[in-house]
């Protein structure tokens, strides 16, 4: 098949896993034969076109008023910036003009900030089938998070259903809906999205690393981590809080980056603990050196792919239990999920955990990673892809421009 990818950004762009995952079934579907090209923004005034490991990548010009992954705007222009992006013209226009080009078989949705729901109109107006993945709340608000002031929000408040309410209008446009974890899918439909869509989950993949030894445990001490940005949605506090609260013998490791005011705050505060600040370091590098990870988020994160990127290096997790995080951890066998902010449950679960035989959790870990192998998870793209192709009505006209 002949497959068109969208999303907001592609390698070497990163904000968050949803770009990792795309990478993934690009080149999952190359690897499988399949002809892929890929449609993203960049910061370039001028369209770009390029080729990365058999994936043709199409980069086009954002058509807002800022690029809005560099550095903090004012509340007015951002919310300039969200009113022009429900639903956007100029970006409709660019990419039916690519559609036009290329000639896909199917165009395959995700992450659509700065594209907005009108490329949907661009591809039905030419007859071409489309699929979404939902792998952030961006339908829903425009911070894609439902997270604001460290508290979630309704995702029926006011604000909610005015930015939503277009969106929610043309996701009739899609034909098959694909979200990537129970809760996210559970979450759409309640608001009505996709009435038209016959609907599936289909989990993240990741890279299966190579077998690596593990360092064994120094005098019996037990070391923790935590990746990610260090800020409040992710719960760093509350892994620190555990750390202090298991007393010796247990070292948290954390790495990542966030705002240096907020981190010099957590560094003082929990001076007295056995921590190490790591900064920016890969999974490659930062798994084998832990035992467990906690995964102690705030917010309700769509799926949590550092979950599984922990399996695949044979590391058990004690998460939260919101958003789709707990789907991903099988409990008592792979760690444990826990209400979030509790830190008597997390505090417990990492004991449990602790206390058993590390051998065992490091295969039953590294046996469930398997099943969220980027071949498993592109061939269930794949029968997707099939099945959208397959009941596509006759092409409609080239020149009809509903909206």
């Amino acid at each position: 098949m002949k497959i068109v990818i969208l999303n907001t950004l592609y390698h070497p762009y990163r904000i968050g896993g949803a770009e990792v995952s795309v990478q993934l079934l690009a080149e999952g579907l190359v690897d499988q034969g399949h002809e892929v090209s890929m449609i993203s923004l960049h910061e370039a005034s001028e369209r770009r076109v390029d080729q990365l490991h058999g994936v043709t990548l199409y980069r086009l010009p954002l058509r807002n008023l800022y690029w809005p992954f560099s550095g903090p705007h004012g509340r007015p222009l951002r919310l300039l910036w969200h009113l022009l992006d429900i639903y956007n013209p100029l970006a409709r226009r660019d990419v039916s003009r690519l559609l036009r080009k290329i000639q896909p078989d199917l165009l395959h949705t995700n992450n659509l900030a700065g594209f907005s729901v009108a490329v949907w109109d661009a591809a039905h107006a030419l007859g071409i089938p489309v699929i979404h993945t939902s792998r952030d709340y961006y339908l829903i608000h425009p911070n894609c998070t439902l997270y604001t002031g460290n508290r979630n929000q309704d995702p029926d408040s006011l604000s909610c259903r005015l930015f939503s309410l277009i969106k929610k209008w043309r996701s009739r446009r899609v034909q098959q809906y694909v979200s990537i974890s129970d809760h996210v899918h559970a979450l759409h439909r309640r608001l009505g999205y996709f009435p038209m869509a016959p609907a599936e989950v289909i989990y993240n993949s990741i890279n299966q690393p190579p077998p690596a030894p593990r360092p064994s445990r120094i005098t019996g001490g037990v070391t923790l981590g935590f990746i990610g940005r260090i800020e409040p949605a992710k719960g760093v506090e509350t892994a620190l809080q555990i750390c202090r609260r298991l007393g010796p013998g247990y070292r948290l490791c954390i790495a990542g980056r966030g705002d240096s005011d907020y981190v010099a705050r957590l560094q003082s505060t929990y001076a007295g603990l056995d921590l190490a600040w790591l900064g920016h370091v890969s999974p490659e590098e930062f798994f084998p050196g832990i035992d467990i990870l906690l995964v102690p988020s705030q917010w309700a994160e769509p799926l949590g792919r550092v979950v599984l990127e922990a399996g695949s290096h044979g590391v058990p997790v004690v998460g939260s239990d919101a958003g789709g995080i707990p789907e991903i951890i099988n409990a008592g066998q792979t760690g444990y999920a826990c209400p979030a902010g509790d830190i008597d449950a997390f505090v417990a679960a990492v004991q449990r955990l602790a206390a058993g035989d590390q051998d065992q959790l490091r295969e039953q870990c590294l046996a469930w990673a398997a099943e969220f192998s980027s071949d498993r998870i592109t061939a269930r793209y794949i029968r997707a892809y099939q099945r959208l192709h397959t009941d596509q009505t006759e092409p409609l006209s080239t020149t009809q421009t509903t909206i």
